[in-house]
This record gives C-alpha cells, structure tokens and sequence, in this order.
C-alpha cells in the first residue's frame, strides 16, 4: 500500500469513527429521553406512586448506557485508533 492509500484509508477510518460517536451519543440521548418520558408518565398517573410503593421499586428511574452505545464506542475506538496509525504511518518518510 503506498503513501496516498493509507492517507486516504486513514481518513475515511476517522470519518467513521467520527459516525460512530454520533451514533452512540444519539442512542444514549434517546435511551435518556424515553426514561424522562416514563418517569413523567409515571408521576403523572395516580396509579404510579402506588404501584411503586408496593413493588418496591424507587420513585425514579434513571437512564443506562444501551448496548447499541457501547458497540459504537467501541467501534469508535477501533476505527479512530486504526486511522491515527495509518495517517502517521503515511507521514513517515
């Protein structure tokens, strides 16, 4: 592989990994969102402060980190560490 194609497959690796970390952000954003919306819906209904009473359960939920994050940061990482090496390795003489 000559100089040329590892600067090129070196960018395209850090723009993959760059889609990577707006797809993890925006799953967890979600996933925070839709756990916002249940607490809401919880609080709201007169069967929510009961029904958590006699469960057990806490009052409030709070948000995790999905699997669909983790996976984009990994590959985020993956991509992002695959790119810096190839670009260094393109800029050696």
């Amino acid at each position: 592989m000559n100089k040329q194609q590892q600067k090129m497959f070196g960018v395209v690796s850090l723009v993959i990994c760059a889609i990577c970390l707006f797809i993890a952000i925006e799953r967890y954003n979600d996933n925070a969102s839709n756990v916002a919306a249940i607490n809401s819906l919880r609080n709201s209904s007169p069967f929510g402060q009961v029904l958590g009473g006699m469960t057990g359960e806490s009052a409030q939920m709070k948000p995790a980190t999905p699997a669909a994050t983790k996976y984009a940061l990994l590959f985020a990482v993956i991509s992002g560490l695959g790119g810096v090496y190839l670009l260094v390795q393109s800029s050696k003489k």
